[in-house]
Protein backbone atom coordinates (compact mmCIF):
# COMPACT_ATOMS: atom_id res chain seq x y z
CA UNK A 1 0.00 0.00 0.00
CA UNK A 2 1.21 3.50 -0.82
CA UNK A 3 2.02 6.00 1.95
CA UNK A 4 -1.16 7.12 3.69
CA UNK A 5 -1.12 10.66 2.38
CA UNK A 6 -0.78 9.40 -1.22
CA UNK A 7 -3.92 7.27 -1.25
CA UNK A 8 -6.18 8.51 -4.03
CA UNK A 9 -9.78 7.73 -4.96
CA UNK A 10 -8.78 4.84 -7.21
CA UNK A 11 -6.79 3.11 -4.45
CA UNK A 12 -9.56 3.65 -1.92
CA UNK A 13 -12.17 2.31 -4.34
CA UNK A 14 -10.00 -0.71 -4.99
CA UNK A 15 -9.70 -1.37 -1.26
CA UNK A 16 -13.46 -1.03 -0.77
CA UNK A 17 -14.12 -3.41 -3.66
CA UNK A 18 -11.67 -5.83 -2.10
CA UNK A 19 -13.51 -5.66 1.21
CA UNK A 20 -16.81 -6.24 -0.58
CA UNK A 21 -15.42 -9.28 -2.39
CA UNK A 22 -13.99 -10.61 0.87
CA UNK A 23 -17.37 -10.28 2.62
CA UNK A 24 -18.98 -12.23 -0.20
CA UNK A 25 -16.39 -15.01 -0.36
CA UNK A 26 -15.25 -15.70 3.20
CA UNK A 27 -17.47 -17.84 5.41
CA UNK A 28 -16.11 -17.10 8.89
CA UNK A 29 -17.59 -13.85 10.21
CA UNK A 30 -14.81 -13.28 12.72
CA UNK A 31 -12.19 -13.69 9.99
CA UNK A 32 -13.95 -11.03 7.88
CA UNK A 33 -14.25 -8.57 10.77
CA UNK A 34 -10.62 -9.00 11.77
CA UNK A 35 -9.56 -8.23 8.20
CA UNK A 36 -11.79 -5.15 8.10
CA UNK A 37 -10.34 -3.59 11.26
CA UNK A 38 -6.82 -4.14 9.88
CA UNK A 39 -7.59 -2.58 6.51
CA UNK A 40 -9.79 0.34 7.60
CA UNK A 41 -7.26 2.55 9.47
CA UNK A 42 -4.95 2.80 6.46
CA UNK A 43 -7.77 4.19 4.32
CA UNK A 44 -8.43 7.17 6.61
CA UNK A 45 -4.95 7.97 7.97
CA UNK A 46 -5.72 6.38 11.34
CA UNK A 47 -4.00 3.57 13.18
CA UNK A 48 -6.69 2.01 15.39
CA UNK A 49 -10.00 0.38 14.51
CA UNK A 50 -12.57 -1.35 16.68
CA UNK A 51 -15.73 -3.14 15.67
CA UNK A 52 -18.47 -3.35 18.29
CA UNK A 53 -21.71 -5.32 18.16
CA UNK A 54 -24.99 -3.98 19.49
CA UNK A 55 -27.46 -5.97 21.61
CA UNK A 56 -30.98 -4.59 21.19
CA UNK A 57 -32.24 -6.44 24.29
CA UNK A 58 -29.66 -5.00 26.70
CA UNK A 59 -29.06 -1.79 24.70
CA UNK A 60 -25.30 -2.28 24.91
CA UNK A 61 -22.33 -2.05 22.57
CA UNK A 62 -19.68 -4.74 23.09
CA UNK A 63 -16.24 -5.03 21.55
CA UNK A 64 -16.03 -7.79 18.95
CA UNK A 65 -12.62 -7.24 17.33
CA UNK A 66 -9.99 -4.50 17.69
CA UNK A 67 -6.73 -3.56 15.99
CA UNK A 68 -4.12 -0.97 16.92
CA UNK A 69 -0.41 -0.37 17.49
CA UNK A 70 1.61 -1.32 20.56
CA UNK A 71 -1.26 -3.06 22.30
CA UNK A 72 -3.48 0.04 22.20
CA UNK A 73 -6.42 -2.08 21.08
CA UNK A 74 -6.30 -3.96 24.39
CA UNK A 75 -8.03 -1.01 26.04
CA UNK A 76 -11.18 -2.01 24.17
CA UNK A 77 -11.12 -5.65 25.25
CA UNK A 78 -14.18 -6.49 27.34
CA UNK A 79 -15.59 -2.99 26.87
CA UNK A 80 -19.35 -2.73 27.38
CA UNK A 81 -20.94 0.60 26.61
CA UNK A 82 -24.62 0.95 27.53
CA UNK A 83 -26.95 3.48 25.95
CA UNK A 84 -27.64 4.90 29.38
CA UNK A 85 -23.92 5.57 29.95
CA UNK A 86 -23.61 7.59 26.73
CA UNK A 87 -27.04 8.99 25.84
CA UNK A 88 -25.72 11.48 23.28
CA UNK A 89 -23.80 8.75 21.50
CA UNK A 90 -26.86 6.46 21.60
CA UNK A 91 -29.08 9.21 20.25
CA UNK A 92 -26.84 9.65 17.23
CA UNK A 93 -25.96 6.01 16.54
CA UNK A 94 -29.00 4.06 17.71
CA UNK A 95 -31.90 6.38 17.01
CA UNK A 96 -30.67 8.51 14.12
CA UNK A 97 -28.33 5.86 12.60
CA UNK A 98 -25.76 8.58 11.83
CA UNK A 99 -21.97 8.66 12.35
CA UNK A 100 -20.48 10.37 15.39
CA UNK A 101 -17.43 12.61 15.01
CA UNK A 102 -15.48 13.30 18.20
CA UNK A 103 -13.34 16.37 17.62
CA UNK A 104 -12.63 17.34 21.23
CA UNK A 105 -13.64 14.40 23.38
CA UNK A 106 -12.68 16.11 26.63
CA UNK A 107 -15.30 18.83 26.23
CA UNK A 108 -18.05 17.23 24.18
CA UNK A 109 -18.94 14.77 26.97
CA UNK A 110 -20.22 12.25 24.44
CA UNK A 111 -18.52 9.47 26.37
CA UNK A 112 -18.04 9.11 30.15
CA UNK A 113 -14.73 10.44 31.46
CA UNK A 114 -13.55 7.01 32.76
CA UNK A 115 -14.10 5.52 29.29
CA UNK A 116 -12.18 8.35 27.64
CA UNK A 117 -9.28 7.87 30.03
CA UNK A 118 -9.26 4.12 29.60
CA UNK A 119 -9.27 4.30 25.79
CA UNK A 120 -6.92 7.24 25.44
CA UNK A 121 -9.29 8.95 23.02
CA UNK A 122 -8.28 12.27 21.48
CA UNK A 123 -10.55 12.27 18.45
CA UNK A 124 -12.54 9.52 16.74
CA UNK A 125 -15.07 8.64 14.09
CA UNK A 126 -17.80 6.16 15.01
CA UNK A 127 -20.04 4.84 12.22
CA UNK A 128 -23.19 2.78 12.80
CA UNK A 129 -23.41 -0.70 11.27
CA UNK A 130 -26.88 -0.95 9.74
CA UNK A 131 -28.24 -3.75 7.58
CA UNK A 132 -31.84 -4.36 6.53
CA UNK A 133 -33.04 -1.62 8.85
CA UNK A 134 -31.38 -3.05 11.96
CA UNK A 135 -28.52 -1.56 13.96
CA UNK A 136 -25.96 -4.34 14.40
CA UNK A 137 -23.04 -2.43 15.89
CA UNK A 138 -20.56 0.37 15.31
CA UNK A 139 -17.16 0.85 13.68
CA UNK A 140 -14.72 3.01 15.67
CA UNK A 141 -11.69 4.60 14.01
CA UNK A 142 -9.12 6.93 15.55
CA UNK A 143 -5.42 7.67 15.81
CA UNK A 144 -3.39 7.10 18.94
CA UNK A 145 -0.75 9.50 17.63
CA UNK A 146 -2.83 12.59 18.37
CA UNK A 147 -5.85 14.54 17.25
CA UNK A 148 -7.02 13.53 13.81
CA UNK A 149 -9.77 15.47 12.11
CA UNK A 150 -11.54 13.31 9.55
CA UNK A 151 -12.32 14.81 6.18
CA UNK A 152 -15.67 14.42 4.44
CA UNK A 153 -14.06 11.94 2.03
CA UNK A 154 -12.76 9.86 4.94
CA UNK A 155 -16.18 9.88 6.59
CA UNK A 156 -17.72 8.58 3.36
CA UNK A 157 -15.05 5.88 3.15
CA UNK A 158 -15.73 4.77 6.73
CA UNK A 159 -19.45 4.61 6.04
CA UNK A 160 -18.75 2.39 3.04
CA UNK A 161 -16.62 0.09 5.17
CA UNK A 162 -19.33 0.08 7.86
CA UNK A 163 -21.88 -1.07 5.29
CA UNK A 164 -19.73 -4.07 4.34
CA UNK A 165 -19.08 -4.89 8.00
CA UNK A 166 -22.82 -4.76 8.69
CA UNK A 167 -23.49 -7.18 5.83
CA UNK A 168 -20.88 -9.57 7.25
CA UNK A 169 -22.46 -9.36 10.72
CA UNK A 170 -25.94 -9.90 9.28
CA UNK A 171 -24.79 -12.93 7.29
CA UNK A 172 -23.16 -14.39 10.39
CA UNK A 173 -26.30 -13.89 12.46
CA UNK A 174 -28.44 -15.50 9.76
CA UNK A 175 -26.17 -18.54 9.69
CA UNK A 176 -26.36 -18.86 13.48
CA UNK A 177 -30.16 -18.52 13.41
CA UNK A 178 -30.42 -21.13 10.65
CA UNK A 179 -28.19 -23.54 12.59
CA UNK A 180 -30.26 -23.01 15.74
CA UNK A 181 -33.51 -23.60 13.84
CA UNK A 182 -32.06 -26.80 12.43
CA UNK A 183 -31.17 -28.00 15.93
CA UNK A 184 -34.65 -27.08 17.15
CA UNK A 185 -36.22 -28.99 14.27
CA UNK A 186 -34.08 -32.02 15.05
CA UNK A 187 -34.98 -31.94 18.75
CA UNK A 188 -38.70 -31.56 17.97
CA UNK A 189 -38.59 -34.37 15.42
CA UNK A 190 -36.92 -36.73 17.91
CA UNK A 191 -39.58 -35.90 20.51
CA UNK A 192 -42.54 -36.45 18.20
CA UNK A 193 -41.56 -39.24 15.81
CA UNK A 194 -38.93 -41.76 14.78
CA UNK A 195 -37.81 -39.97 11.63
CA UNK A 196 -38.56 -37.29 9.05
CA UNK A 197 -38.32 -37.31 5.26
CA UNK A 198 -38.72 -34.03 3.35
CA UNK A 199 -39.53 -33.83 -0.36
CA UNK A 200 -40.32 -31.06 -2.82
CA UNK A 201 -43.79 -30.57 -4.27
CA UNK A 202 -43.10 -33.21 -6.97
CA UNK A 203 -42.09 -35.84 -4.41
CA UNK A 204 -38.31 -35.65 -4.94
CA UNK A 205 -36.46 -36.24 -1.69
CA UNK A 206 -34.58 -33.25 -0.26
CA UNK A 207 -33.66 -34.38 3.25
CA UNK A 208 -33.67 -37.45 5.45
CA UNK A 209 -32.98 -36.80 9.12
CA UNK A 210 -30.80 -39.02 11.30
CA UNK A 211 -33.84 -40.76 12.81
CA UNK A 212 -35.12 -41.82 9.39
CA UNK A 213 -31.61 -42.98 8.46
CA UNK A 214 -31.49 -45.21 11.55
CA UNK A 215 -35.01 -46.49 10.89
CA UNK A 216 -34.72 -47.23 7.16
CA UNK A 217 -30.97 -47.40 6.49
CA UNK A 218 -31.06 -44.91 3.61
CA UNK A 219 -28.64 -41.98 3.71
CA UNK A 220 -29.29 -38.53 2.28
CA UNK A 221 -26.52 -38.87 -0.30
CA UNK A 222 -28.05 -42.11 -1.63
CA UNK A 223 -31.61 -40.89 -2.18
CA UNK A 224 -31.53 -37.09 -2.52
CA UNK A 225 -33.35 -36.17 -5.73
CA UNK A 226 -35.08 -39.54 -6.09
CA UNK A 227 -38.84 -39.85 -5.79
CA UNK A 228 -40.39 -40.96 -2.51
CA UNK A 229 -42.48 -43.60 -4.28
CA UNK A 230 -39.42 -45.13 -5.98
CA UNK A 231 -37.16 -45.23 -2.92
CA UNK A 232 -39.71 -46.66 -0.50
CA UNK A 233 -41.53 -48.80 -3.11
CA UNK A 234 -44.90 -47.06 -2.76
CA UNK A 235 -47.66 -46.32 -5.23
CA UNK A 236 -48.21 -42.71 -6.23
CA UNK A 237 -51.38 -42.73 -4.18
CA UNK A 238 -49.59 -44.00 -1.09
CA UNK A 239 -46.84 -41.39 -1.45
CA UNK A 240 -49.27 -38.50 -1.95
CA UNK A 241 -51.05 -36.53 0.75
CA UNK A 242 -54.38 -37.87 1.97
CA UNK A 243 -56.77 -35.25 3.26
CA UNK A 244 -59.41 -35.35 5.93
CA UNK A 245 -61.66 -32.58 7.17
CA UNK A 246 -61.86 -31.27 10.71
CA UNK A 247 -63.51 -28.12 12.15
CA UNK A 248 -60.60 -25.99 10.94
CA UNK A 249 -60.78 -27.27 7.35
CA UNK A 250 -58.84 -29.84 5.24
CA UNK A 251 -56.07 -31.56 7.21
CA UNK A 252 -53.50 -34.16 6.05
CA UNK A 253 -54.47 -37.62 7.29
CA UNK A 254 -52.07 -40.26 8.59
CA UNK A 255 -51.41 -43.47 6.69
CA UNK A 256 -50.20 -46.91 7.68
CA UNK A 257 -47.51 -47.80 5.14
CA UNK A 258 -44.80 -50.41 4.74
CA UNK A 259 -41.66 -48.62 3.63
CA UNK A 260 -38.85 -50.42 1.87
CA UNK A 261 -35.62 -50.11 3.83
CA UNK A 262 -32.10 -50.08 2.39
CA UNK A 263 -31.70 -53.81 3.06
CA UNK A 264 -35.00 -54.62 1.31
CA UNK A 265 -36.97 -55.21 4.52
CA UNK A 266 -40.41 -53.67 4.88
CA UNK A 267 -40.83 -51.37 7.89
CA UNK A 268 -44.42 -50.80 8.99
CA UNK A 269 -44.87 -47.13 9.91
CA UNK A 270 -47.57 -44.64 10.70
CA UNK A 271 -46.83 -41.82 8.27
CA UNK A 272 -48.15 -38.33 8.89
CA UNK A 273 -47.70 -35.76 6.15
CA UNK A 274 -47.52 -32.00 6.48
CA UNK A 275 -47.62 -29.46 3.69
CA UNK A 276 -45.26 -26.45 3.61
CA UNK A 277 -46.56 -23.65 1.39
CA UNK A 278 -44.80 -20.68 -0.15
CA UNK A 279 -45.92 -17.06 0.13
CA UNK A 280 -48.38 -17.53 -2.73
CA UNK A 281 -50.01 -20.52 -1.04
CA UNK A 282 -48.62 -23.13 -3.43
CA UNK A 283 -47.18 -26.39 -2.08
CA UNK A 284 -43.43 -25.94 -1.60
CA UNK A 285 -42.40 -29.02 0.40
CA UNK A 286 -43.90 -32.15 1.92
CA UNK A 287 -42.87 -33.43 5.35
CA UNK A 288 -43.28 -37.14 6.06
CA UNK A 289 -43.05 -37.90 9.78
CA UNK A 290 -42.49 -41.58 10.51
CA UNK A 291 -43.42 -43.53 13.61
CA UNK A 292 -42.69 -47.23 13.45
CA UNK A 293 -45.55 -49.58 14.29
CA UNK A 294 -45.29 -52.00 17.23
CA UNK A 295 -43.21 -55.00 16.26
CA UNK A 296 -41.27 -53.19 13.54
CA UNK A 297 -37.52 -52.93 13.81
CA UNK A 298 -35.22 -50.27 12.41
CA UNK A 299 -32.25 -50.81 10.11
CA UNK A 300 -29.73 -50.45 12.94
CA UNK A 301 -31.59 -52.96 15.12
CA UNK A 302 -31.75 -55.46 12.24
CA UNK A 303 -28.04 -55.05 11.56
CA UNK A 304 -27.16 -55.65 15.23
CA UNK A 305 -29.48 -58.67 15.35
CA UNK A 306 -27.86 -60.12 12.22
CA UNK A 307 -24.40 -59.77 13.74
CA UNK A 308 -25.55 -61.41 16.97
CA UNK A 309 -27.04 -64.32 15.04
CA UNK A 310 -23.84 -64.72 13.04
CA UNK A 311 -21.81 -64.80 16.24
CA UNK A 312 -24.09 -67.48 17.70
CA UNK A 313 -23.79 -69.70 14.61
CA UNK A 314 -20.00 -69.29 14.37
CA UNK A 315 -18.64 -68.25 17.79
CA UNK A 316 -15.02 -67.09 18.03
CA UNK A 317 -12.53 -69.96 18.20
CA UNK A 318 -15.01 -72.58 16.95
CA UNK A 319 -13.30 -73.05 13.59
CA UNK A 320 -10.34 -75.44 13.46
CA UNK A 321 -6.95 -73.96 12.68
Amino acid sequence: MAPLEELDETQILGALLGIGEMVGSLTETEEILEAIVRIAPGLVRGNRAVLMTYDEATREFRTAVAFGPSGSAQAFEGLVLADADAPRLAQRLVKQRLPVLLKDSTTEAVLPAPILQRLGVKSALIAPLVCRGRLLGALWLDSTAGHHYFTSKEINVVQGIATEAAIALDNGQNLRVAALEQRRFGALARALCDGVVISDAEGRILLVDSGAERLLGWTVSEIRGRRVSDVFDLSEGEASVAWTRDPTGPTPASKDLELRAHDGARVACEVRMAVVRDDAGAVHELLYTLRKKPGSTGAEDRAVRALDQLAEVDPPGSRPE
